[in-house]
């Protein structure tokens, strides 16, 4: 990932123009520097958020979205653009935050990012278009999150279904894939002497038992009251080691919150660390 600072985002949107205008080569920008910062470097930069591209000439020239960005004439607004294509190529952490809110998103992201934000006139303000911009910017976090949440999510599925396959020596179905409606994720045998249905929900953290939480949602819970035989696997990604605690519906039921009145509970979070003694040793051990 790229480094973003004013002196680089204004610098860009300066290039793009140049760029523009005169159709460079590449060796065209070596003595160039603007706002300090060379012109190699912003090439780099202006290819990374590919408004820029090498031709089979030699000469350089914009993509669509160069185009696009150069067209916006406010600098401003130039910057805006710049930022949205940013974090969506580079996805930093820091835009998880944006879901929260504006304050919450400057609090979380480095000075150098917090600044290009200011200069954008971004960081203040609640002008339609302002308000629309951090809208806009809530969604594609959420979207970053969410990636980011399945994948560890997967990567926790695969773990059971590998432990499943050496515990059993059957194949077990990965259902999660399949549907997400189902009220459970693997689908697994007892044993490999008994090949009655085993029901598996698969919970995972890149987090240390003592900070990590999971979601249950009232169908997987529902699911699990229902099922004859069903356990939880709650995975701990850490390092090359992945640790496994296997819960009962008897262990997990404790730890879950009763309806009252006419209000029923839809999703509970529940700490890992109230399992924290199950997770005494790797799940693969070399």
């Amino acid at each position: 990932m790229r480094h973003l600072t004013p002196s680089v985002a204004f610098g860009c949107v300066e290039l793009v123009g140049v760029i523009a205008r005169n159709s460079p080569s590449a060796n065209d920008l070596d003595s160039l520097r603007i706002l300090s910062v060379s012109g190699e470097d912003l090439l780099a930069f202006a290819t990374y958020l590919r408004w820029v591209e090498l031709r089979d000439t030699g000469h350089l020239a914009l993509t669509t979205d160069g185009i696009a960005a150069s067209a916006i004439g406010d600098p401003r607004a130039a910057i805006r653009s710049l930022l949205a294509a940013y974090i969506d190529i580079a996805k930093p952490a820091w835009v998880q935050t944006a879901s929260a809110g504006r304050r919450e998103l400057l609090s979380h992201a480095p000075p150098g990012v917090q600044q290009v934000f200011a200069e954008s006139g971004m960081a203040y303000g609640y002008d339609d278009d302002i308000v629309a911009w951090w809208d806009s910017l809530a969604t594609r976090s959420r979207r970053v999150r969410d990636d980011a949440l399945t994948e560890i999510g997967r990567q926790g599925e695969r773990c059971s279904l590998e432990y499943e396959r050496n515990r059993t020596g059957r194949d077990p179905k990965w259902t999660a894939v399949e549907s997400n409606l189902e009220g459970y994720d693997i689908l697994s045998s007892l044993s490999a002497d008994d090949a009655r249905r085993l029901t598996i929900e698969v919970k995972t953290s890149q987090q240390p038992p003592a900070s990590a939480w999971f979601f249950l949602s009232r169908n997987e819970w529902e699911h699990a009251n229902a099922a004859l035989h069903h356990a939880f696997h709650l995975w701990t990604l850490i390092g090359d080691a992945p640790h496994l605690a296997v819960l009962s519906v008897e262990d997990v039921a404790p730890h879950l919150p009763a309806d009252g009145g006419s209000g029923a509970w839809q999703t509970v979070r529940v700490p890992f660390r109230a399992f924290e003694p199950a997770f005494a040793a790797p799940a693969f051990p070399r």
